[in-house]
């Protein structure tokens, strides 16, 4: 069986879901910086050919956060555009001497007071499947940020305006305290914003199934467990079946789902990435210490639990092996007969995954006196189509 979803995939989504704020802006903080040292003719010369070339870079890596950084192209012109009017009509005075500063200053205003509203426009023309919260999030911060390091120049530019300081070593110096704040804020947002993708990269994400079995998504899997909505992910379960008897482990009373009930020996989640035979062998290893694991596919079914949905990939095997307990997850392991099984079987202790795999198996005919000795059909039926599995 091949993977669920690609690595690959998974960290597309984790860079969509968190693009990096400045470089929405950086054209813009370009054009500002220039325009300050050298005016706006050589601020437009430099700020636009990077503004095409991050547009450009945009469509092909990022294509469905086009029309998002588009609504930042569109500022970085209605800033400079402005900024050339105004010049052109007022080319002295306090505003000229401000600069670009303060027009951008109340865009970021605009931005602030009104940002509710925009935030549902913005929803509406960015597609469904971009999660967009944790960009509009880190958009605020960053918004927040870069109006107070435009405040805090633009107060300095005053205030040597009115003293007539404006050919002052005082004017360089809040001229490289501008421009190092932005520099600063440049290369703290790109390390940030690496530094929490890696993470989340490192973190076990688990697949958003449908109730059709395709995947729709993905979340980090603490996130999930204490979501108040409950999502379907994929599972593995293998049943151990020998002489019409079944291998049953007493879950840990620590386990998230299920503590201290019996159910099926092998149990897990499917990672983002992972194949489910890969997660199978994985489990078997890490809970049980059985390696070369063979199983045979049974079959599938859904079922809500308490803290989530599970799209099961039902399995059983037949390999006799020495089994030693991980105590993290198991308290115990007990062989039990069909009659021992049914006799318990409303009592309580077994988990409401195993019920319905149960019934399964009892479909199945595999449990019938003689049918799952040793030395079995089902047995080599088993051992045959795992190791056709692992060859391909």
């Amino acid at each position: 069986m091949n993977s669920l979803i690609s690595m690959e995939k998974l960290r597309k989504q984790i860079r969509e879901s968190f693009f990096n704020p400045i470089l929405h802006f950086l054209p813009l903080l370009i054009f500002l910086v220039v325009d300050e040292y050298f005016g706006v003719y050589l601020a437009w010369n430099i700020s636009f050919p990077v503004a095409l070339t991050l547009l450009l870079y945009i469509y092909f890596v990022y294509n469905r956060l086009f029309n998002w950084h588009l609504l930042f192209i569109l500022l970085f012109l209605q800033v400079g555009i402005i900024r050339s009017i105004q010049l052109s009509f007022s080319p002295s005075g306090v505003f000229d001497y401000l600069g670009s500063e303060v027009i951008f200053s109340l865009f970021l205003l605009i931005y602030i007071l009104f940002r509710e509203r925009l935030h549902v426009h913005i929803r509406r023309i960015i597609p469904k499947l971009i999660p967009m919260t944790n960009n509009l999030i880190e958009l605020n911060r960053l918004v927040l940020r870069l109006l107070f390091v435009m405040s805090i120049f633009m107060f300095g530019k005053v205030v040597l305006y009115f003293y007539d300081l404006t050919l002052s070593p005082y004017q360089q110096l809040l001229q490289s305290f501008y421009v190092g704040s932005l520099l600063f804020l440049f290369v703290y947002e790109m390390l940030r914003v690496f530094i929490i993708r890696a993470k989340l990269a490192s973190e076990e994400w688990w697949p958003i199934m449908s109730e059709q079995g395709k995947i729709v998504g993905s979340i980090q899997h603490l996130l999930s467990l204490n979501d108040e909505k409950k999502y379907m992910h994929p599972i593995v379960r293998v049943l151990m079946i020998d002489k019409s008897m079944v291998l049953l482990q007493k879950r840990s009373f620590d386990s998230v789902v299920y503590p201290g009930l019996w159910d099926t020996v092998i149990s897990n989640h499917v990672s983002m990435g992972e194949t489910i035979e890969h997660c199978i062998e994985r489990t078997a290893e890490e809970r049980f210490s059985i390696s070369n694991f063979r199983y045979m596919y049974l079959s599938n079914y859904t079922l809500e639990v308490e803290t989530e949905s599970h799209y099961a990939f039902l399995f059983v095997s037949c390999q006799e092996s020495d089994y030693k307990i991980n105590s993290e997850y198991t308290d115990q392991l007990k062989w039990w007969t069909p009659q021992q099984i049914e006799e318990e079987f409303g009592t309580g202790i077994f988990t409401e995954n195993f019920k319905v795999e149960y019934d399964l198996l009892l479909r199945s005919g595999l449990l019938e006196s003689g049918k799952c000795e040793c030395s079995c059909m089902l047995k080599q039926v088993i051992y045959e189509q795992s190791s056709a599995v692992k060859k391909e």
